[in-house]
């Protein structure tokens, strides 16, 4: 039985472990297309120029990104690789780990795999999230990873956004609902009525990230909101597409094996009709 619950554990999608956390807002889907190769270059492009410099892809290569990505090597070694390294190295970050650890606390992660650990919509709306908030070390906090250690790296792009007085109001409605709720002296009644303010706060938290009402722009960027989203959905289709280079070569050799398949079953049905065709 034990064997049975650990391989149905492991079958699991990694998403699912990802997930775990809870619905987070905005959390609307990324809709990335690894076949627009235009899509996933200006996407490397992105994580080069704004990611590279802390977060390594220790299990990418830049040849191997230009092959994908239909880049020559000319293009590659112009635009892709900063400093010393060369085609076939790794992408290595910039920053000296010791130094991260001074500055920052900790040594940023690799991020070969980061849009595969936590999911492709978490990715794309993590990096649409940042707002002010004065109390944080570098100014700002995130909505989908609150309390977030790093910068807003992107703000030049996206600009700086605030949370909406919607937003703020809906908040204070579910911390006072869970102040009830976590109060031992409450009420079952008092209990009862908050868990339902609580239930309606978040409906009202769900409708303001599904029409975009949850920040406002307090200072603008080099891009239109629009503008950034879809940036910001070429870097996640970049990092999706690091997570699990083969699957492009997947889909490609999918078409065949689908045909290779069908051309099989005819074959079979023919075979299987002579085994059969004495017996009544």
């Amino acid at each position: 039985m034990k064997k049975l619950i650990t391989a149905i554990l492991f079958l699991l999608p990694v998403s699912a472990f990802a997930a775990g956390g809870g619905t987070t807002y905005p959390n609307d889907p990324a809709n990335i297309d690894l076949s627009d190769k235009t899509s996933l270059q200006n996407g490397a492009k992105l994580y080069v120029n704004y990611c590279l410099g802390c977060h390594s892809m220790e299990y990418v290569r830049y040849s191997r990104i230009a092959q994908d990505l239909e880049l020559t090597e000319e293009q590659t070694v112009n635009n892709l690789i900063l400093g010393d390294q060369k085609f076939g190295d790794t992408m290595d970050k910039s920053m000296n780990g010791d130094l991260a650890k001074k500055w920052f606390g900790v040594d940023p992660l690799d991020l070969s795999l980061a849009a595969r650990v936590r999911g492709e919509d978490w990715v794309y709306n993590y990096l649409r999230s940042f707002y002010v908030d004065p109390s944080r070390p570098f100014g700002v906090n995130n909505t989908v990873f609150p309390e977030v250690g790093m910068p807003h790296i992107l703000a030049d792009l996206q600009g700086l956004q605030a949370k909406s007085d919607e937003l703020l109001s809906v908040e204070e409605q579910i911390a006072e609902a869970k102040a009830v709720l976590n109060d031992s002296e409450a009420s079952e009644e008092a209990k009862a009525e908050a868990e339902e303010k609580q239930h309606e706060a978040e409906a009202a938290m769900a409708k303001l990230a599904a029409e975009g009402k949850m920040f406002v722009q307090i200072k603008e960027g080099q891009m239109t909101p629009e503008e950034y989203d879809e940036n910001i959905r070429d870097l996640t289709a970049f990092m999706a597409y690091t997570a699990n280079p083969v699957k492009l070569e997947s889909k490609r050799m999918g078409v065949w094996v689908l045909l290779f398949l069908f051309v099989l079953l005819i074959f079979a049905y023919f075979l299987k009709k002579e085994f059969w065709k004495d017996i009544h």
